[in-house]
């Protein structure tokens, strides 16, 4: 039903049921999978010279108020990798929801639950979109309608004229309602004297059509369902203090060292940095704690990547500065850059 519009909860008596809880049966139960890979799987070397003085032209040519001589003569002093590592959880969910929807009654065959009972939410049967993957479809549920009046016009199928109160007369605006000219004694041409000219809204009559049942008297309820595929994440990165900002990390991929799916999955266990066990439990717990009680879990999956991050010190005319490079983008950030200049965009 293409033309269908969104009832207000309070002319049908149901504000629709948000949320709906899958059936106990569609709760998920989890494996675990602690196969945590070798090793020699974390190691990533540190970038060489000419990889960090390539990034940091590439960033200085991208930045209208920084001088490029720096970039491409500094003396590299330290190169030292501070490699980190990002746990990232995704939880796709199934979330189930109904409204009341509304149409004009045209007549014909109406699906009430004289027909059939009608089925609950969770057991109508449909395709999911692929995993991990946003989507929304909304379904008319059999076996849920009914023809009511319409509470807007009380099933009259017309209104009274808000602008002329039903009089189907408004003051004349040529003579602001007093019946004549203000320039002789004469009366108004356009309302011959009377103040009053026909309203142009309901053309005299003092009612129009309801649009909300577009002059029928009568709607078409039934329930609609709305489906809901959503694919939540959540991450914890290790910040290890080394003075760069971490939230610029989710600018950059890594090396993945670590992968898990499973309908649910369970924490990381036994990883050489601990931390990442305990983000992990966090989490998973935090999606839990989320979804478990209104939506159904389809598919979670969990991994570890290795980020790569470099501080690089170099020397520039006598002084020291220093700048990172992150990411298998080979991003830069830095603070102290030596060859800036001022100039304000009007």
């Amino acid at each position: 039903m293409d033309g269908a519009t969104e009832d207000e909860g309070e002319d049908s008596g149901d504000c629709g049921n948000k949320g709906l809880p899958p059936p106990a049966d569609q709760v998920p139960e989890g494996e675990h999978n602690d196969s945590i890979p070798p090793q020699t799987e974390w190691s990533i070397l540190s970038i060489s010279e000419h990889v960090a003085r390539e990034a940091l032209v590439q960033y200085t040519a991208n930045k209208c108020c920084y001088r490029i001589a720096p970039a491409k003569h500094m003396v590299v002093q330290n190169l030292t990798p501070l490699n980190t590592f990002r746990y990232r959880l995704q939880t796709f969910t199934e979330t189930r929801e109904t409204f009341p929807i509304s149409e004009p009654y045209n007549g014909g065959f109406v699906d009430s639950s004289d027909v059939a009972p009608a089925p609950a939410p969770w057991a109508i049967v449909v395709d999911a979109p692929p995993l991990f993957t946003d989507c929304e479809m909304h379904i008319p549920v059999p076996h849920t309608y009914s023809v009511q009046d319409c509470p807007n016009c009380q099933g009259r199928g017309k209104n009274q004229c808000h602008l002329c109160i039903g009089s189907g007369k408004r003051r004349c605006t040529a003579c602001n309602g007093t019946g004549w000219q203000d320039t002789s004694n004469q009366s108004c041409l356009f309302c011959s004297g009377s103040g009053k000219r026909r309203c142009s809204d309901c053309h005299g009559g003092g009612w129009q059509k309801c649009i909300r049942c577009s002059g029928k008297g009568l709607l078409l309820y039934h329930s609609e369902l709305t489906i809901t595929w959503k694919n939540s994440v959540a991450e914890y990165v290790v910040d290890k203090n080394f003075g760069f900002p971490i939230y610029h990390l989710q600018e950059v991929t890594g090396k993945e060292i670590f992968s898990d799916e499973n309908q649910v999955v369970y924490p990381i266990v036994n990883f050489p940095e601990p931390t990442i066990d305990r983000g992990s439990e966090s989490c998973i717990a935090q999606h839990q704690m989320q979804f478990a009680s209104n939506s159904h879990i389809l598919r979670q999956k969990q991994t570890i990547e290795l980020i790569p991050l470099t501080k690089v010190v170099y020397e520039w005319r006598g002084k020291v500065y220093s700048f990172y490079v992150f990411g298998n983008e080979n991003k830069v950030y830095t603070e102290d850059y030596p060859a800036k200049c001022c100039c304000s965009v009007m």
